[in-house]
Order: structure tokens, then C-alpha cells, then sequence
């Protein structure tokens, strides 16, 4: 769904047209003029909708408008201040469902996984960069001690010699962690298992 600025986007733009057309005809319209604007009207939305969805990831438009695309199946591994597993390196799957105008982040581990309540990609220094805010569930059997608990991630978007995610992430109980991926796929999974399953490479081509 865009957002409310894309939505604002889209009525400016029409509304723009609009004008255009009525000084064109010189403050009045024909009344057989009517129902052709209106199938183009449909026809603009449809295709900035299409923009939005689509067409963005495309390599010409998206070299025209600099927004990496993330949208796919990340392999990643984790290192965590978790006192159980501190010693390990984790391995997970960062889903990032990406439009135009939104974007949203979900983690799938061996033992819980996590899910986005918002999350932004923004520019710093020259640098894109991925935060989100989410809520991470433990599985059943891994719930005792274990309570849902809110978190936020930090992911600098490198591109070189791919395209590739790595950064922060902390828990309002004290843990923290560093993340890196270590492979892509555009597929979205929804389960660890599917997700563990895929083939991935080592990221995305610029």
C-alpha cells in the first residue's frame, strides 16, 4: 500500500493535469471531453501504481532514481551478546518487502523470528541505510524465560562488490548484536526451513 506522501504524490500530480487542461481550453470544458479524461486519468494511476510495485526495480529506472532494491530473501549471520548463545555464529533470514515508497523487514531463526512494526531506508552521508523497529517472538518450546520483546536494527547497504546488508541490532532487555548477509535470493519465504532450503548468491549485482 503507498504511503500517504506517495498518495499525495499522485493527487498533486492529477490535480496538476487538471489545471493544465483547463487553461489549455480556456476555462471551459467540453462536456464530450468528460469521459476520455477520466480513462486517462485511470490509465496514470494505474501506471504510477505499476511504478510503485514494479518498475522502480527495473536497472534503468532504478539507476534514475538511486534506491537500492532489497526486496528477497537475505541469508545472514548474527553474533549475539545473548549469554546461551554468544559463542555461536547464527544463522537466519532477513524477509525485506520492498515497494517504492515502503518497505518493511522480517527475521526468521532456528528458534523465534521477528516482524517489522515500521521501518525506513534513508540516506546518511552519501550511504543508504536500512532501520526498522520490530517485535520478536520466541517458538513454543523455546518460550519459557523467553517473553515477546521489541528491538531495533541498524543495516548500511553496501554495494560492493554486490550488493549487501550488514550493521546493529539491540533489545529493550539488553541484548545486542552485529548482522551481515551472506547471501540473496529475490524469493520471499515465509518459514526457516523453506528459507534454509533455497540457493542464494552472494548478493545483488549492480
Amino acid at each position: 500500500m503507498p504511503t500517504s506522501r506517495w498518495t499525495r504524490i499522485v493527487i498533486a500530480l492529477a490535480a496538476a493535469a487538471w489545471a493544465l487542461i483547463l487553461l489549455a481550453s480556456g476555462g471551459s470544458l467540453k462536456a464530450s471531453w468528460a469521459e476520455p479524461l477520466g480513462y486517462a486519468a485511470t490509465v496514470v494511476v494505474l501506471l504510477l501504481l505499476a511504478y510503485d510495485r514494479w518498475v522502480w526495480r527495473w536497472p534503468v529506472a532504478r539507476r534514475l532514481s538511486g534506491r537500492p532494491v532489497l526486496h528477497g530473501t537475505w541469508r545472514i549471520e548474527l553474533r549475539t551478546s545473548y549469554e546461551a548463545r554468544k559463542e555461536e555464529v547464527i544463522r537466519a533470514y532477513l524477509i525485506v518487502r520492498q515497494t517504492y515508497s515502503n518497505i518493511s523487514a522480517a527475521m526468521l531463526f532456528d528458534r523465534s523470528s521477528s516482524t517489522s512494526m515500521s521501518a525506513d531506508l534513508v540516506v546518511e552521508s552519501g550511504r543508504w541505510v536500512l532501520y526498522y523497529v520490530f517485535r520478536s517472538d520466541k517458538l513454543t518450546l523455546e518460550r519459557e524465560g523467553n517473553p515477546p520483546a521489541r528491538g531495533a536494527a541498524q543495516l548500511t547497504v553496501a554495494t560492493r562488490p554486490s550488493t549487501h546488508l550488514e550493521g546493529d541490532y539491540w533489545m529493550e532487555h539488553g541484548t545486542r548484536g552485529y548482522v551481515r548477509t551472506t547471501g540473496y535470493i529475490p524469493a520471499l519465504y515465509d518459514s526457516y526451513r523453506s528459507a534454509d532450503a533455497a540457493t542464494y548468491s552472494l548478493g545483488i549485482p549492480e
